[in-house]
């Protein structure tokens, strides 16, 4: 129960700075969307409010500091099974509740889905083609990060639409903001009662455990779900799709991961595992059947929601353009960067392509994986989140961005990992949480630089570090045969092995039992046979 404290405690701590005036967390807020209420009052009985500058950034970064500790601690009782699921769940609910107390944070994301959702819904304009700079007199210019103004659209074309719904509703700024953080707020939640749901059914004693790796986890928190983020949104439909096929709704969970791809082209890893899982699980004469329907539910959803942006100077719908952004302390981006230095800007697109060429990697051996053992009837529902949740790490560690918002795609997954995938995504969610220091850059220079330095010195050879080992330990387990979920372990210690008593029904074979070719059905933990 301590634990729980502890990490409540460092969730306030952050959210008191979060809502001081002039706070490092805060981007440019609107007028009407300035910190206000209970926690404002209390930073300011603080005097918070007068520690402005360089003062001010030092506690945000301790306050940083003191909510990842506590909430590692709270990760590591719950790993044990020291920690109710209830006393989680209702530290969860509270601080997602505190977030109404709090302003935008981290990030201007939120102004840029409305301008883009304006460009099609008020201007009639295309957004992968237009960009705000097109439109400079909307109400919204001024509120766009400085290095969007001039770029088209890089989300997916279902979350334009609902942007440009939501432009035909909403007048001013505030609303889109308050808008997205509810939708947001709705998503997070949402999540974590799914989690609940599935990982009560597959890994009951990992419950807990689930639960306070997402829901009290203050990256997802402040960084994700009080920016407004759409991320959140695909974090929900990657665990509710796994929810589906653990009820064996195999057509519902392939729509879904459809959708997340339209939302943001992140979800395709999962996608296609899951249309290799629901073909190679049928038998060969079966196959072709399976591959046509899937396949074509999951195309005829994407040309719903693409052909009205369809033209041809992007015919990607911002793929292409988001493919060649780069951000943060991204290990492929800076190790290139070091080698166009090196190399006189010449062999820098060798490391991109090397990244991109090892993800490819990734994802094709996850795929063959799931192919034979799907074909013999040997996945088993856990390993099944496994092997998403690995290709998702693999995304987040090559990928050319990343930003703190983006563990949020693996973390509903992160219970199913073996060790070292785990770590490295709790690791690096822990991380990024700590070295993002304000929201606005420029407002510190002088911090600025030695945010920089710090990341470069020290965050990014640990990530590569953690790179490394996830894809040493993938190849390992690949060409030795060895499951790519986690194991029973019988004295479970932090981020390593499984409790004992959470084993798998297994046919007379060795095989796991199915139902219909889902093995989700028959994993039934030894505490409950």
């Amino acid at each position: 129960m301590r634990a729980v404290l502890f990490a409540g405690f460092g969730i306030l701590f952050m959210a008191i700075v979060a809502a001081t005036p002039g706070s490092p967390y805060q981007p440019l807020l609107t007028p009407r969307g300035q910190p206000h209420g209970i926690l404002r009052d209390v930073a300011v009985a603080l005097h918070l409010d007068r520690l402005q500058g360089d003062p001010l950034l030092a506690i945000g970064v301790v306050a940083t500091l003191v909510a990842t500790a506590t909430f590692l601690l709270l990760l590591r009782e719950a790993f044990r099974g020291t920690v109710s699921v209830r006393a989680v769940a209702l530290m969860v609910v509270a601080a997602h509740a505190v977030l109404l107390l709090v302003p935008l944070l981290f990030s201007r994301d939120v102004y840029s889905y409305a301008f883009y959702g304006r460009i099609a819904g008020i201007y009639g304009g295309n957004p992968y083609v237009q960009t705000p700079l097109d439109h400079s007199s909307d109400m919204l210019w001024n509120f766009v990060g400085p290095q969007w103004v001039d770029t088209p659209a890089y989300y997916g074309p279902a979350w334009t639409s609902f942007s440009a719904l939501l432009s035909k509703v909403l007048s001013r700024p505030t609303d889109f903001v308050e808008a997205y953080r509810f939708i947001s707020i709705t998503a997070s939640l949402s999540t974590c009662g799914v989690i609940v749901w599935v990982v009560r059914r597959v890994s009951p004693k990992r419950t807990a455990f689930a639960l306070a790796a997402f829901g009290a986890n203050p990256v997802v928190l402040f960084h994700a779900v009080a920016s407004g983020h759409n991320d959140l949104l695909v974090a929900l439909a990657i665990v509710s799709a796994y929810a589906l096929l653990v009820s064996k709704r195999e057509s519902a969970a392939v729509a879904i991961l459809t959708l997340a791809a339209l939302i943001k082209v992140t979800a395709v890893l999962p996608l296609i595992l899951v249309l290799v899982w629901t073909v190679a699980r049928r038998a060969p004469e079966e196959r072709r059947a399976a591959f046509v329907a899937r396949v074509g539910l999951s195309a005829a959803i994407g040309l719903f929601f693409a052909l009205p942006y369809v033209q041809m100077r992007d015919p990607t719908l911002g793929m292409f353009g988001l493919a060649g952004q780069t951000g943060w302390f991204a290990p492929s981006r800076v190790v290139a960067r070091i080698v166009d230095v090196v190399t006189f800007h010449t062999l820098g697109w060798a490391v991109r392509l090397g990244a991109l060429s090892l993800l490819a990697w990734g994802v094709w051996s996850l795929a063959r994986a799931v192919w034979r053992r799907a074909s013999t009837g040997s996945l088993s529902g856990r390993e099944q989140a496994a092997v998403w949740g690995w290709a998702l790490v693999l995304l987040l560690l090559l990928g050319p961005i990343l930003l703190p918002w983006y563990v949020v795609w693996g973390l509903p997954l992160v219970w199913a990992l073996p060790q070292v995938p785990r770590t490295a995504l709790l690791a690096t969610s822990s991380i990024l949480g700590v070295t993002l220091w304000s929201a606005e850059a420029l407002r510190y220079p002088g911090a600025f630089n030695l945010n920089l330095l710090v990341g470069y010195l020290v965050v990014v050879p640990l990530l590569l570090a953690m790179l490394l080992l996830v894809v040493f330990d993938l190849r390992s387990r690949i060409q030795g045969g060895r499951p790519l979920q986690d194991i029973p372990s019988p004295a479970p210690a932090m981020l390593v092995g499984e409790t004992e008593g959470e084993e798998r029904v297994t046919d007379p074979a060795g095989q796991g039992a199915s139902h219909a070719g889902y093995p989700f059905a028959t994993e039934i933990p030894a505490q409950e046979r």
